[in-house]
Order: structure tokens, then sequence, then C-alpha cells
């Protein structure tokens, strides 16, 4: 079978399904992306193929709130002719399997009519009961609601076309109109439990050594891991929970590890990263708090692995796999009590569920955790055994993924 995948990064939500079909002889397989991830592989079963904007998006000549529509078009425009350069090479898709949202995706059954597409839908964007106006009072204006409407355009012109549509979650599903929730199959990215699992106690005792940073196994450690320190995945109130838990425990050290950028959301208007805005805002005794850059998955790993009580917090938003990751390595999980993360962590069962904005509460279940170490096991035990049981691992979410495109691949052609 011949299979494109697309996406504005390589490999992203693909790294696994990619990987399985480019490292079968029977399959060829590109990828056509405008960036490369640090982490990407490189063992060159799979053609990369780039694509580049013709332009940058002009927004001042178009009405504001066609703005991502835009950006949206161009992308698209990017990988048509990419498209187009692949076809006169020869290269006729059976099966193209894309990420929805950027644009990437839209014009390409225009090169390749034939070619069944499987698309994946991260999110539907909604003025209320999500992301938008979370922890505001009242409703947002209207003209918010109209912006965050039309952001959906490409989403939805995807999902008309599409042969098969992936969603990765059940409340992912559900931000989607109740009309198109039918063509979901819900159906996670899958976690590599070989990779991402607890350490034997002989291996934890060493303690946690990356670069210069050393901190011994009987200290309490206690970590924080996010794509960008950003309001969306709740930054600002794990840095005063964070601060409150340093100043009640004298013996606790805190790492956080990513990058000081944003992802989603707003950059602050006054020129601060949140980083440093957490700086200038709270107090912390820099010779226990300890920030790393985006680290390779083997440091990032280790993390994980030598970490006594691990925070994730979020809005309602898209689950990261961050959470995902930690419950699989049997961390002691301190988290939101927000709509995406009650999707895998019932209260005080997989982890503890604190409110959203409270940071008190934040410091003080994070300080209990680490002062009781058979609760710690038995919540790093209960997360583990719910990533297996619940078919969150990379095996069983693989199966899945794979059975539906077969399933698809052996409809007739209409």
């Amino acid at each position: 079978m011949r299979i494109l995948f697309v996406h504005s990064n390589y490999p992203a939500q693909f790294r696994h399904l990619c990987s399985h079909y480019a490292q079968d002889d029977q399959h060829k397989v590109v990828f056509l992306s405008q960036g490369k991830e640090w982490t990407a592989p490189q063992d060159g079963a799979t053609q990369l193929q780039r694509y580049q904007l013709g332009r940058d998006p002009e927004g001042k000549l178009c009405h504001p709130y066609l703005k991502r529509f835009e950006s949206a078009v161009l992308v698209a425009q990017a990988c048509l002719r990419e498209a187009i350069k692949l076809r006169q090479q020869g290269f006729e898709p059976d099966l193209i399997i894309g990420h929805s949202g950027f644009g990437s995706t839209l014009y390409l059954k225009e090169v390749w009519p034939k070619a069944r597409f499987a698309g994946y839908f991260e999110w539907y964007y909604r003025s209320n009961g999500s992301d938008v106006g979370f922890g505001e009072n009242g409703p947002v204006s209207p003209d918010t609601a109209c912006r965050v409407h039309t952001y959906n355009a490409p989403i939805v012109m995807d999902l008309a076309l599409s042969d098969l549509a992936f969603c990765p979650t059940h409340w992912q599903a559900r931000q989607f109109p109740e009309s198109l929730q039918q063509r979901l199959q819900v159906v996670f990215d899958g976690i590599d439990i070989e990779a991402f699992k607890p350490l034997a106690p002989e291996q934890r005792a060493e303690g946690l050594s990356i670069g210069e940073l050393h901190i011994p196994a009987d200290v309490p450690l206690v970590t924080y891991t996010t794509r960008g320190f950003e309001p969306y995945r709740g930054w600002p109130q794990v840095a005063e929970g964070l601060s409150r838990l340093l100043q009640r425990n004298p013996q606790v050290q805190v790492l956080l590890v990513g990058s000081d950028e944003v992802a989603y959301g707003a950059k602050r208007g006054d020129g601060r990263s949140w980083r440093q805005w957490a700086m200038d805002s709270f107090e912390y005794d820099p010779s226990r708090l300890h920030w790393l850059p985006p680290l390779q998955y083997a440091e990032y790993r280790q993390v994980l692995q030598h970490s006594w009580v691990h925070v994730y917090w979020t809005i309602p938003f898209i689950l990261s796999w961050g959470l995902m990751e930690s419950l699989a390595t049997g961390c002691s999980v301190v988290a939101s009590d927000t709509p995406p993360v009650r999707e895998v962590i019932s209260p005080g069962d997989q982890g503890v569920l604190v409110d959203f904005f409270d940071h008190d509460g934040l410091a003080a279940r994070v300080d209990e955790l680490l002062k009781n170490p058979q609760r710690r096991q038995l919540l790093g035990e209960r997360a583990r055994a719910t990533i297996l049981e619940r078919g969150y691992d990379l095996p069983s979410c693989l199966l899945r993924q794979v059975e539906l495109i077969e399933q698809l691949m052996a409809q007739p052609v209409a």
C-alpha cells in the first residue's frame, strides 16, 4: 500500500503509525510536513517531503475572523504544490492520513481523488464549555464567539471529505456537534509502555542525573513537564502552588521541564515570558528550583521515573501525552480537576485531583503525598494499571488504528 502522512511537523501524532507501515517493505510511505521535530526518527524508512508557504498570512488584508482560515489556505496551497510534484514523480497514494485543522489536507483530494482519506480530528472549537472563557465570569463577547466558531471551517471541510475520522479521547470527541460525533472513531495515540515504565529499586537508588543536575534518590522530587510554560497548561496556578510548596516543605526539590514559549493561547502583553512573570511574582529558593529545556525521550523518561510526585495541569482542552506517559511510568500524580483529566483519573484512584484554581490545595496535596510513600506507591501502581487495562498502551491503540484502516481499505471504491 502507498501511504501519504500529512502534518505540520514530522512525525507528531503519527510517530508510531507511520513507523508501523514504513518498516514493512510491502508499503511505500511518504510524510509531507513543514517542520521536523528534534525527536524525529533517523532510520530513513520514511520519505520526508517538506512544504514551504508561498507567503506569510497578510491578516490586515482580510476580515479578522478569517485570519486563521487564510493561514489554513496558504498551508493547503503549499501542500497542494508538493502533492503535484509527488504525482509527477509517479507517487499515487492509496491512503492519505492527515491531521486536520492546520489546512494541510484541504486540497489533497483534488490531486488524488481516488485516495482514501483518514483524518485525525483533535479539536472542535467552542465559544463556551471548554477552553474559551474558562475561569472568566460571564460569557465571552459576541466578537470572540464568532471568531472562534469560524476556526472550525477547515476542520469541517476535512471531516466532510474524510473516509475515516480518528479522535484521541472521548472528551475531545464530545466537543464536536452531536451530528458530527458519530463520524469519529475514538482511539488514543498509544503510550510505549516498555519505554515509559517504573525503574527497579536499585536503579532509582542511583538518583537523577541529567547534565550537571544531580538529585539524590532520598531527596523529595516534584516534577512538572510541559511543552511550554503557559496558561493553557495551568502554569500560573502551578507556579504559585509550587512556590507555596517550597515554603512549606524545606526538603523538597522542584524540577521544571519545558520551553519558555507559548504553544497554545496568547503571549503576555507586557513582553515578559510566563516563566519570567512567575519569577517576578512569586518567591522561590533558587537552590531547590531547577529548570531544564525540552529533553530527548531518554532524559525525559528519567525525570518521570525519578519523580516522587508529578504535577499535571490543564484547562478544558486537548489532553497531553505528558499525563499519559507519567501514568504509564507509575508516577504519583496530582492533577487539575478538569474534564479531560477526569476521563483518565478518578479522584483518589489513579491520582489526586485538585480544583484548577486552588494553588494552596496543589501545594497541600503534593506535600501530603511526599510524606506518604505507601500512598504514592499505590497511586503509581493504579496509574500504570489504568494505561494497560483501558487500552491506552501502544500495542492496543496501534492494533485498533490498523484494524480500522484495513476495514476502510477493504471497502470497494465508490
